[in-house]
């Protein structure tokens, strides 16, 4: 599980909580690369709403669905 805690508060430090207890069931169920992949994707997804904060934009789901795929896109294609 991730989430990412914004406060109203501008001078309050946001974070971000990541919880990886699942990892092993993931690998089970998906292999390792697509384990890896969905615990990358749930990050990107988070850093996408980190930068709506930063911004004082809404925290728009689909804007930070769509940019973390389109971050893990980027990344995948230097590999």
């Amino acid at each position: 599980m991730l989430l990412f805690f914004s406060p109203y508060d501008k001078t309050v430090e946001p974070y971000i909580r990541i919880a990886t207890g699942d990892y092993e069931e993931l690998v089970s169920e998906r292999g390792k690369n697509d384990a890896l992949w969905a615990i990358l994707s749930s990050m990107a997804h988070e850093i996408i709403h980190y930068q709506q904060w930063l911004e004082d934009k809404e925290m728009d789901e689909k804007e930070a669905e769509n940019g973390s795929e389109e971050s893990l896109d980027s990344y995948y294609r230097f590999l």
